[in-house]
């Protein structure tokens, strides 16, 4: 017991020198997405939008919307190295003409399962062209689970996450319903909500407590008519409003819980911070190069708050920019992208097992002689290795 406590005393003590030392970040390119001067080849896929995700062998995966080898290919599933070496797993390609058997525009976010597989959907394709749920393995094998509305129709999801009991859950798209998917592609709706009464669900975490924690909006059809919510859920469905924003506020971002056992989430230009039992507070409102829409949150290894802008940084450009702000609320550290090095306009970030961020931008980039279509960027704030 006496050694246990000796290494977490160590491990804070780096996090703590981390904190107060602090480093300026440096973004640079791992890797060029692009195409060929007439766009008839862009072999690796363009459109990279969603966060990639890190295996427990240290390489990242990620999606590409469009693109891919061989004709009329609708994305790409990428691997690539922390050094940058960079390969295509899979590539959504056409079966009979305009048909995509195995899935078109992968759209959604795609996690690691409890068997250490990866599970991805598309917003097309399929046999009834409306997605699929599919299973990657690292190595490539490639096996689609679940074809969307070839029953009842649902309606495709949302952000995904892997819940406690292994199972995935999310919102539709449309925010109509909350669901749950087995790994073996059993599709179920846990609660279907009434967007007037109990709001349309846009993104959803599981708290440490068990419960789902999430965002959506509350109303008429009317964005102006519309306002901002965090609710809860429990596992069995039981649905609550925790705080309601304004009129036409929204969240930007999905929540995150830090290690305080708060909820972190921004609304506009402002990130908030949400007690479990629903009382909100500023911690920061976005200034000058910041932006003015948060991408998203999370809580890196050294205790402060990472915050992804799409349309931060200097101006005319606005290429993005990633800033930490501390649990105070003070920002402490931050760097810009830049469209010619590193691509730019941003669209989700991770912190790899080494400290490092690691992302994907859409536009942008460095690519000799192609024509650069986004990035694969790493941030290095200095910050210690994320522990699990």
């Amino acid at each position: 017991m006496r050694t246990v406590f000796a290494a977490l005393g160590c491990w804070l003590l780096v996090v703590s020198l981390a904190q107060a030392q602090g480093s300026s970040p440096t973004i640079s390119q791992l890797f060029a997405f692009y195409c060929n001067s007439h766009y008839t080849s862009c072999p690796y896929g363009v459109e990279p939008a969603l966060a990639p995700l890190q295996f427990a062998n240290g390489i990242i995966y990620g999606v590409t919307l469009l693109g891919g080898q061989g004709k009329n290919a609708g994305g790409t599933v990428w691997q690539v190295s922390t050094a940058g070496q960079t390969s295509v797993v899979h590539t959504f390609k056409p079966g009979a003409p305009g048909k995509f058997p195995n899935g078109r525009n992968p759209v959604i976010n795609f996690v690691e399962g409890a068997d250490h597989n990866l599970y991805g959907f598309t917003q097309y394709g399929g046999s009834t062209n409306r997605g699929v749920m599919y299973k990657l393995l690292p190595n490539g094998g490639f096996q689609v689970l679940h074809d969307f509305c070839t029953g009842t129709c649902e309606d495709i999801p949302g952000p995904v996450i892997v819940g406690q009991d292994g199972n995935f859950y999310g919102a539709q798209s449309s925010g109509a319903a909350i669901f749950r998917m087995t790994p073996s592609g059993t599709y179920s709706v846990v609660l279907a909500l009434n967007p007037v009464t109990q709001g349309a669900a846009a993104s959803l975490i599981q708290g440490k407590d068990g419960n789902f924690y999430g965002t959506g909006a509350l109303g008429s059809s009317t964005e102006c008519d519309q306002q901002g919510i965090v609710f809860k859920m429990t596992p069995t469905g039981t649905y609550s409003i925790l705080h309601t924003f304004g009129t036409a506020e929204f969240p930007s971002a999905a929540l995150i819980q830090a290690s305080d056992g708060n909820f972190y989430g921004a609304v506009s230009s402002t990130i908030f911070r949400l007690t479990p039992e629903g009382g909100v507070t500023t911690l920061y409102t976005l200034q000058g190069e910041d932006g003015i829409s948060v991408l998203q949150i999370q809580q890196a290894s050294d205790g402060n708050l990472w915050v992804l802008t799409g349309d931060g940084g200097p101006a005319p450009t606005l290429p993005g920019e990633i800033f930490a702000v501390n649990l105070q609320g003070a920002k402490i550290a931050a760097a810009a992208f830049d469209c010619a090095t590193t691509g730019c306009g941003p669209s989700g970030v991770i912190q790899g097992s080494d400290g490092a961020f690691y992302g994907v931008a859409g536009l942008g980039g460095f690519a000799p002689n192609q024509v650069p279509l986004g990035s694969v960027f790493k941030v290095d704030a200095g910050l210690p290795p994320l522990m699990h």
